[in-house]
């Protein structure tokens, strides 16, 4: 019997110093002065669609890092959309997250997009929105800009402050649309 207990408190002691010493406190341990950062589109909203029988949008976010992190996103994901007759329910949707580490410096392209169905038609750009995200010693700083594009869609990027609203007006479409930057 001194045997098994002396056992039991040998596998206690060893199962103790894995779990509380190799394994992580925390599996989304933010390191020092990294920032989460979570980008917000707030509303959108259709002034004239690209058919006459309505749009089906998506985003596509393009992520630039200068730590070489790059990747492109879609919004709603594979083959989903929304539709333009329920842009009044898309609101708050978190179109990127992330975190910043110091002194990094991230470049975000928020494209709205119009689905159609290859190969007869293709998705057309209506516009989008640049935005450049430093953290600055553990400080967010961010900037909007209206990005160049291929094929150039009209953009027009009303007064910034912290809901940043621009008009995009591609493709014979015409939308305004507001994002948000927040940190976590």
């Amino acid at each position: 019997m001194a045997y098994y207990t002396r056992f039991l408190s040998l596998l206690w002691i060893g199962l103790s110093f894995c779990l509380f010493t190799v394994l992580p406190v925390h599996a989304e341990a933010i390191p020092a002065k990294a920032l989460r950062v979570v980008v917000k589109l707030t509303s959108i909203k259709a002034e004239k669609t690209t058919e006459q029988g309505g749009d089906e949008l998506y985003f596509n976010v393009t992520q630039y890092s200068s730590f070489g992190r790059s990747r492109t996103e879609r919004i709603p994901q594979a083959s989903g959309y929304w539709s333009f007759k329920y842009l009044d329910k898309v609101k708050d949707i978190s179109l990127w997250e992330g975190l910043l580490h110091d002194k990094e410096e991230i470049k975000l392209i928020l494209s709205v997009v119009e689905q159609d169905f290859p190969p007869w038609d293709l998705d057309e750009l209506i516009g989008g929105a640049q935005l450049l995200l430093k953290n600055k010693e553990g400080k967010l700083a961010y900037e909007w800009v209206v990005p160049v594009f291929e094929e150039q869609a009209d953009i027009e990027m009303k007064t910034p402050g912290l809901l940043q609203e621009f008009v995009f007006k591609g493709a014979g479409a015409v939308y305004e649309v507001a994002f948000t930057v927040q940190e976590k």
